[in-house]
């Protein structure tokens, strides 16, 4: 199903692109800029099975997203002077935010030899726990898990799974049922079935996250260039919306701490992890506020203009399915982004909307 979405929805990109419309409708939707969000960078791999390679793209598509903008005349700035921006529209050039999030190992070995070389800014947004090893990012430990079992058992909360992962349909299967339970269920539910299911199959977590994470070694080394700016992300990635108050505000609080004792800058930027409509919501905006962040960006898709929220930036995502700078082209004119709304605009005002 996922493998339909994606390739439909490509189609309606190619149609947008080739017909030339997002080029007459561009001055009305691009905004004074974008902020594009990474995960990881690495080369491809060839695994047929890949069902986080939504959060991955390759080094040199990196470079020519970078190059892209800059051709298309924009600035590539940190957050400080993108804020600075949003506050003075009409006095400045449209530009480009790059942040990666999560706190991958490739962020320094990757991508930073290459941002570095181009003279471009970029941000990573941290999550502390990622890097002191104390949480484990759920999302490839379920891919560890299906890979190495031909049949994987494991307890969600009070409902027991057994699911065949032995052929590269059902591994793909499997994945998607898997991730839907884990995001149904609380957090602390969510990660001690899947520390458990880890153990009970032999994945070894701690050596998962030596592997992929940064050290806090390759941190400092990545904040002592201006060119970085470290943010926080939390400390154990949770979804923000799904906690009590007192504990939400801990988690973005004190990854800030933590970052500013290992590296001895405070952030002044965050990132909401997942950062969707269902886990992170005005309480969540105003948190940041709160906090004193600069700025807090979202994964919701938009734009930047004046009126854009500095504690609920949107964002573009770079995702591993639209490696073409056909598809930066279309994404950094807005008008992909600006059609997607209005079509959400006429479904409300359907006859079932209407009929409430």
């Amino acid at each position: 199903m996922h493998g339909l979405k994606t390739t439909g929805y490509k189609a309606g990109l190619n149609a947008l692109y080739w017909s030339g419309v997002h080029k007459l409708f561009a001055p009305h939707a691009r905004g004074a800029g974008a902020i594009l969000m990474f995960h990881r960078v690495r080369p491809a791999g060839g695994s047929r099975f890949q069902p986080n390679a939504h959060l991955e793209v390759t080094p040199g598509f990196l470079q020519r997203v970078v190059e892209r903008a800059r051709e298309h005349g924009l600035d590539i700035v940190d957050l400080d002077e993108a804020k600075r921006r949003l506050l003075e529209p009409e006095r400045e050039r449209r530009f480009v935010v790059l942040t990666f999030d999560d706190g991958y190992r490739d962020n320094f070995t990757e991508a930073y030899p290459i941002l570095r070389t181009l003279g471009a800014p970029f941000t990573v947004y941290v999550a502390t726990g990622l890097i002191d090893r104390t949480a484990v990012p759920w999302w490839e430990t379920v891919v560890a898990l299906i890979e190495r079992t031909a049949r994987l058992r494991l307890r969600i909360g009070g409902q027991d799974f057994d699911l065949p992962t032995g052929s590269l349909s059902e591994r793909r299967a499997a994945a998607r049922i898997l991730v839907r339970e884990l995001c149904r269920v609380d957090e602390d539910t969510q990660r001690t079935a899947v520390d458990l299911a880890a153990a009970a199959n032999g994945v070894d977590t701690q050596r998962m996250l030596a592997q992929d994470m940064m050290s806090w070694d390759d941190v400092r080394a990545l904040a002592s260039d201006p060119l970085v700016t470290i943010g926080a992300h939390t400390v154990g990635h949770y979804a923000l919306a799904r906690l009590r108050l007192e504990r939400a505000r801990c988690e973005m609080d004190a990854s800030r701490d933590r970052i500013e004792a290992m590296i001895g800058v405070r952030p002044r930027h965050f990132a909401y992890p997942y950062g969707s409509a269902l886990t992170a919501g005005e309480r969540e905006y105003d948190l940041a506020a709160e906090l004193g962040f600069a700025t807090a960006v979202t994964t919701r898709r938009g734009v930047l203009g004046s009126k854009s929220r500095l504690t609920a930036l949107p964002r573009i995502s770079m995702n591993g399915h639209y490696q073409s700078t056909r598809y930066v082209d279309l994404l950094l004119s807005g008008v992909p982004i600006a059609l997607e709304r209005q079509i959400r605009g006429w479904v409300g005002k359907g006859p079932s909307s209407s009929a409430r």
